[in-house]
């Protein structure tokens, strides 16, 4: 393990290296070419400047094999993932949320910054770092959208036992479980409303008087709607390049 030395920082361009993080492993053969270069810096700075496309997996192999080379800074590392497009921004942050030995300390427009957690940080958010993936991503929602039903309007929290994580698209009809495709709903709102589409649900919903946040639900759309379009082509652009 190399020895810290005075406060540097170690610099790596993504779109140098020609990995693509639209794979899970893409972010191991980062890590690797961090490994090789890394001699002590307490910094590690990461362009994702022309990276369109990237996956919570590999993001999160990123992270933790990075955060493995900073040991020796302890709580004074830090890792600056810069140049990030808004989807890959929330991707970001979706990953970190599943690391709880991980803090964010500033978060930008283009970028993020990353932390290793204090102790008395974690002893302060020991309900946070104990949470569920699923719990987490609540708490994400919440932050995002506000805290309540985007569905109905009821107050709601991570930490309500009728909080539940709404898909946008359906699962049944080919949606994930990507951040861009979630919303946090109220246990009662996301059973009545089975798989009927959004829109729809969303039409009932006003129609039934219900206090829709609707700003909300039309944003969640919009970034749903999208993030299913480019999932899709990116599955044909796999297929083809497989079958040549």
């Amino acid at each position: 393990m190399h020895p810290p030395r005075a406060a540097a920082t170690l610099r790596v361009e993504i779109s140098d290296l020609g990995v693509s993080l639209a794979r899970t492993d893409g972010g191991s053969q980062v890590a690797l070419t961090l490994a090789s270069a890394y001699a002590g810096e307490r910094t590690i700075a990461i362009g994702f400047g022309g990276v369109r496309v990237i996956r919570e997996g590999a993001v999160t192999r990123l992270l933790r094999y990075t955060a493995q080379l900073l040991e020796p800074w302890g709580t004074a590392a830090r890792v600056e993932l810069r140049g990030l497009r808004p989807a890959a921004r929330r991707t970001v942050l979706s990953a970190i949320a599943t690391q709880p030995d991980l803090a964010v300390t500033a978060v930008a427009r283009r970028g993020v910054v990353v932390a290793p957690a204090a102790d008395e940080w974690l002893r302060a958010n020991a309900a946070y770092a104990g949470l569920s993936v699923n719990r987490r991503k609540m708490l994400l929602l919440g932050s995002r959208d506000g805290e309540h039903c985007i569905w109905c309007g009821k107050p709601l929290t991570h930490r309500c036992p009728d909080a539940t994580v709404d898909h946008v698209v359906c699962r049944s009809r080919g949606g994930s479980n990507a951040i861009e495709n979630l919303v946090l709903a109220c246990a009662a709102c996301n059973h009545r409303r089975a798989d009927l589409p959004a829109d729809l649900w969303l039409e009932r919903c006003v129609q039934r008087g219900l206090e829709v946040d609707t700003a909300a639900v039309s944003a969640a759309l919009r970034r749903a709607q999208r993030e299913h379009r480019q999932r899709r082509r990116r599955a044909a652009v796999l297929a083809w390049a497989e079958a040549a």
